[in-house]
């Protein structure tokens, strides 16, 4: 709060956040001068003002606090691709593997404290091998660190409280004379299931790690990454391109190793500030060819010029692959057509992302088709790297115009019979002949839309004495839907 409104770092009285909980006012949280007087969370904000008239209460902003701490959270991926936010304040990093990168788990947290302080915060935080046994020592505990499978006897001596439990069920706990994490080891499991339900034995099972309890991280972790963290940091993006190289040449090799590609790639900077900078791009097809993905990325930083801001210097780069797909090995071989065909494939598909990355992906678009019957809803823009939608009608035999009108158009046509060809027509007040027709092709409304269906299209193909080609129908079935049908051009032949 303080860190939105920086006149309240002045304020020499306490300070709280209150919220309103069942028609009441509650403390939510206070600063250290409300705490050394006894304030406490879930205090009635009238008490505390009565004890403390000079108290400056400010109003919860729950959604902005949600928002600023997923920022804290993104940033804070610098140790781990896994961070899951369980609430507002309390989140879980899975640095499994991770320790190495920064030293160890003592570097991890001296680092991790050293941020937090810096970003101004407090904070608590502990390591073991589960997140419940983690999630009571940070809360509980003395230890910062339980050693290895050591969770059993670090936990032992907390209180229930520890397990995560709602407050009735540790309060009856308590009642029975079952106070410490340790007491519940040797109870007999049935009369606590009973007793409890199954949540205590959940809890106490992910604390000790004898029941799972995935983490769903905030942003999917890739299976797919390289990093590299700097002793130095670095702020140009001449800087940022040199580093790209290695790191799309680690993912590569990585990808090639399982025999995969990737349709999409992100790029994430994390800043000396707690800031982290995220640019994506995405593929049509799977790739794993280093230079092509670094190629995309250094197009996309040309882009963001004045949207650059590096702070005082990013000192970890992670290059993360997403939507990962088998991607066989191409093999070149002499004259080889297939060979030549999945190559000029192979251009085409990096052509279409350097356009997409440069242009906008929603401005470089193919054309699919659809299952209809209607032509003007056949066909469907849609960006070449969008993969969801693919096409789904069947083969049509009869003749299509090179172009087609976004919309038909009404003309002014003239029969010798109201259910024959035109002879003449007009169009946009000039004045065609008909030296020749070939139809009519029947095309009809789909089915399922029957309620709101259009009139019966007979189609004609006409030719002009000049030699143009125009696609013509006649909306309506001359006596059985109307009296009076009307005439549209839709299309041009070549």
């Amino acid at each position: 709060m303080k860190k939105q409104q920086p006149s309240l770092e002045e304020a020499s009285a306490p300070i709280v956040i209150h919220e309103k909980v069942k028609s009441a006012l509650r403390i939510r949280a206070m600063d250290v001068r409300a705490t050394k007087l006894g304030f406490y969370q879930g205090q009635a904000l009238a008490d505390a003002r009565a004890i403390e008239p000079k108290l400056i209460a400010v109003e919860a902003d729950v959604q902005e606090e949600a928002q600023s701490f997923r920022r804290l959270a993104e940033a804070l991926m610098r140790y781990s691709p896994v961070v899951s936010v369980q609430a507002t304040g309390e989140l879980f990093i899975d640095i499994t593997g991770c320790q190495r990168l920064f030293g160890g788990e003592e570097a991890i947290l001296a680092d991790l404290r050293e941020r937090i302080a810096r970003a101004g915060y407090a904070m608590r935080a502990a390591i073991a091998d589960t997140a419940g046994a983690a999630w009571a020592l940070a809360r509980f505990g003395d230890w910062e660190i339980a050693k290895e499978s050591a969770q059993r006897s670090a936990i032992a001596s907390l209180p229930v409280e520890a397990l995560r439990l709602p407050p009735d069920v540790s309060d009856r706990l308590r009642r029975l004379g079952l106070k410490t994490v340790g007491q519940l080891y040797d109870v007999p499991r049935s009369p606590l299931t009973a007793r409890f339900t199954k949540m205590l034995l959940l809890r106490l099972g992910q604390a000790l790690g004898t029941e799972a309890e995935p983490l769903v991280p905030i942003i999917p972790a890739p299976r797919y990454y390289s990093e590299q963290k700097l002793a130095e940091p670095v702020s140009t993006i001449g800087a940022v391109k040199y580093l790209l190289a290695p790191l799309a040449h680690a993912l590569a090799g990585d990808l090639a190793r399982d025999g995969a590609g990737a349709r999409r790639f992100e790029l994430a900077l994390f800043r000396v500030d707690n800031e982290a900078t995220r640019m994506s791009i995405g593929a049509s097809a799977p790739a794993r060819d280093e230079k092509h993905i670094a190629r995309l990325f250094e197009n996309r930083l040309d882009d963001l010029k004045d949207g650059y801001d590096a702070g005082f210097g990013f000192e970890l780069l992670r290059l993360s692959a997403f939507d990962v797909r088998p991607l066989g090995v191409r093999q070149h071989a002499a004259f080889n057509l297939q060979s030549d065909r999945l190559a000029q494939e192979e251009a085409l598909a990096e052509l279409k992302d350097r356009l997409s990355n440069r242009l906008g992906a929603k401005n470089v678009r193919r054309v699919i088709f659809r299952n209809s019957h209607l032509p003007e809803r056949a066909a469907l823009f849609t960006p070449v790297v969008n993969t969801a939608k693919k096409s789904d009608a069947g083969p049509v035999d009869q003749a299509r115009p090179v172009k087609l009108l976004p919309r038909p158009e009404e003309i002014e046509a003239l029969a010798e019979v109201p259910d024959g060809p035109p002879i003449r027509f007009k169009w946009r007040r000039v004045a065609y002949a008909v030296a020749r027709a070939n139809g009519p092709e029947r095309i009809a409304d789909e089915w399922p839309r029957k309620e709101a269906a259009g009139p019966t299209r007979d189609y004609y193909r006409v030719e002009t004495p000049e030699g143009r080609r125009y696609w013509l129908f006649r909306e309506g079935l001359y006596g059985a839907e109307t009296a009076n049908p009307r005439w549209f051009l839709h299309g041009f032949f070549a």
